[in-house]
C-alpha cells in the first residue's frame, strides 16, 4: 500500500483502490485501526523547537556564517575595511533572510493546523460514516461535497464538476478544476496535479470520491 503522489497519478481509477490497499466500500474499522496505528493520527503535530532568539542567533554562527565573520576580520587586518563590511553585510543580510523563511514556514504550519476540517466523511465497513479527522487513515474513501475542507492528500476517483480552491498550497487565486482521469504528464508538479486534492483545501464546487493517500505529517502541508 506504499504508493506515492507520483505514481499514483497515472492509474487508472481501476487500479487505485487496489494500489492503496483499499475498496470503493471502504476499509473496514480493523484495517483502519492497523493503518492509524502505522501512520498515526491525522494531525499536524506542533514541534517545540527553540526560543526564538537562539532560532535567530543560529542562523549567523553555523559553519559558513563563520567563515564569512573571520573572512571579515582577515580584510579587517589586511586594511581592505570597506571588504570587510561588505562580507558581514552579506552574512546579515543572509542571516535575516534564512530567519524570516524558517519563521513564515512556522507560520504557515500553524496556520494549517487551524484549517484542517475537525470531521471527515468517509466509507467504512461499506457504509457513509462520519468521523473524526484525525482518525483518516490512507486507504480511506473519502466522500466529498461542496464547502467540504479536505482532511487528506487523496486521489480522485470519481467527480462531477469539481473544482478546489487549493491557495493555501499553490497561491493560485482561482478554483481549481480537478479529474479523476489518469494523468500521465512529466512537466507537471504533485501540487498541480488534477487528478489530485490535497489536506487543507476547500471544495468550491461540484462532488467526489477519493481515496486518501497522505495523511497528517505525510500530506503536502507537512
Amino acid at each position: 500500500m506504499d504508493e506515492s503522489a507520483g505514481s499514483i497519478t497515472t492509474r487508472p481509477v481501476s487500479e487505485v483502490f487496489h494500489s492503496l490497499g483499499t475498496r470503493p466500500q471502504g476499509l473496514t474499522q480493523s484495517e483502519a485501526q492497523e493503518r492509524l496505528t502505522q501512520f498515526g493520527p491525522n494531525t499536524i503535530q506542533e514541534i517545540k523547537g527553540k526560543p526564538l532568539i537562539l532560532k535567530f542567533l543560529a542562523n549567523f554562527t553555523h559553519l559558513m556564517a563563520i567563515l564569512l565573520w573571520v573572512g571579515g576580520v582577515v580584510a579587517i587586518i589586511g586594511q581592505m575595511p570597506q571588504l570587510a563590511v561588505a562580507i558581514w553585510m552579506v552574512n546579515v543580510i543572509n542571516g535575516v533572510f534564512s530567519f524570516w523563511q524558517e519563521f513564515r514556514a512556522e507560520k504557515a504550519t500553524a496556520a494549517l493546523r487551524k484549517l484542517l476540517a475537525p470531521y471527515a466523511r468517509i466509507m467504512r465497513d461499506g457504509t457513509e460514516q462520519r468521523i473524526l479527522a484525525e482518525a483518516l487513515v490512507p486507504g480511506d474513501v473519502l466522500q466529498l461535497n461542496e464547502g467540504d475542507l479536505i482532511s487528506a492528500d487523496a486521489r480522485l476517483v470519481e467527480e462531477s464538476e469539481l473544482r478546489v480552491d487549493q491557495s493555501m498550497l499553490s497561491g493560485e487565486s482561482h478554483p481549481v478544476r480537478k479529474t479523476s482521469e489518469a494523468v500521465n504528464r512529466q512537466d507537471l508538479s504533485v501540487a498541480e496535479m488534477p487528478n489530485l486534492v490535497f489536506a487543507g483545501t476547500t471544495v468550491v464546487a461540484g462532488t467526489a470520491r477519493a481515496v486518501a493517500f497522505a495523511t497528517g505529517m505525510h500530506s503536502q502541508f507537512q
